[in-house]
């Protein structure tokens, strides 16, 4: 049995923005890539909403990734595959980080992962677009959008210097018109399905 883990914020988790809910586990990205999978795979997912790479927060408990991930490696271990995608609450004002720190951030959260034995895949979120528009402009603020069009730049370079699978996921998929941040059920379903692909791709299947 291989074992798969989705790390990452409330994109992982599937915070529905139109609904202020959650899609269903059929819905969201890792039900729909267990499901592609298939037997001899086993998926778990460890989605928080507002997680960052390495950021507390005073509004929100739990959301510091690298620690989420110490913890998460131990209770998943042993795994084969740790798909991480955070980066995007990191674009927050609050946080005043630039894109090369949240590089150095989710160098460690993967790091974490790796170093129990996982393949990582270190997925670039999708760029903020059109946040103007957004009911959570008023947390990302105006440089949000540029820094995360960095990102991808800065996961594409440490996922070579580190060894792992890396994804560009705002090639694939782009955020829901709503909110400009969460992805849609559409977006869940082509995020499962590159996803899959590329396991599938290393495991010779």
């Amino acid at each position: 049995m291989k074992n798969v883990l989705c790390f990452g914020d409330s994109n992982t988790w599937g915070y529905d923005a139109v609904k202020d809910g959650r899609f269903s586990w059929e819905e969201r990205y890792p039900g729909i890539l267990s499901r592609r999978l298939g037997t001899g795979y086993h998926v778990a997912e460890n989605g928080l909403c507002g997680r960052t790479t390495q950021y507390e927060s005073s509004i929100e408990p739990f959301v510091n990734g690298e620690k989420g991930a110490m913890f998460c490696a131990e209770v998943h271990a042993p795994l084969d595959y740790a798909a991480i995608m955070l980066g995007t609450n990191d674009c927050k004002d609050m946080y005043h980080a630039e894109a090369w720190e949240i590089r150095d951030g989710i160098r460690n959260v993967g790091r974490c992962f790796a170093g129990k034995g996982a393949r990582v895949i270190l997925m670039a979120p999708p760029p903020m677009r059109g946040l103007k528009e957004s009911p959570f402009y008023a947390e990302f603020g105006a440089g949000a959008e540029e820094k995360s069009e960095l990102l991808k730049y800065e996961y594409e370079k440490l996922a070579k210097e580190q060894g792992w699978l890396y994804l560009d996921v705002g090639g694939i998929v782009t955020p829901g018109q709503y909110d400009h941040i969460h992805l849609d059920k559409e977006g869940h379903r082509r995020l499962a399905e590159a996803v899959s692909i590329m396991i599938k791709d290393r495991e010779g299947m």
